[in-house]
């Protein structure tokens, strides 16, 4: 990936990163931040929709149903 599509697939998974701030870092670093955020998205994801069950297929319609 590129630094600007690190960038814009962190801004996906954080909304509140700036673009500006995150330009500052490496790729490398980027990389890493990104391969952390899909994980921790991932095991929240994975706990959530354990917890709550719903027929419901839109992760925000989930979030406020529950």
């Amino acid at each position: 990936m590129t630094k600007q599509e690190l960038i814009g697939r962190i801004a996906t998974i954080n909304r509140s990163a700036r673009a500006e701030f995150l330009a500052e870092f490496e790729e490398a670093e980027l990389q890493q931040y990104l391969t952390n955020l899909e994980t921790v998205w991932a095991d929240f994801q994975q706990q959530y929709y354990t917890a709550c069950e719903t027929t419901s297929s839109t992760p925000e319609l989930v979030l406020m149903a529950c």
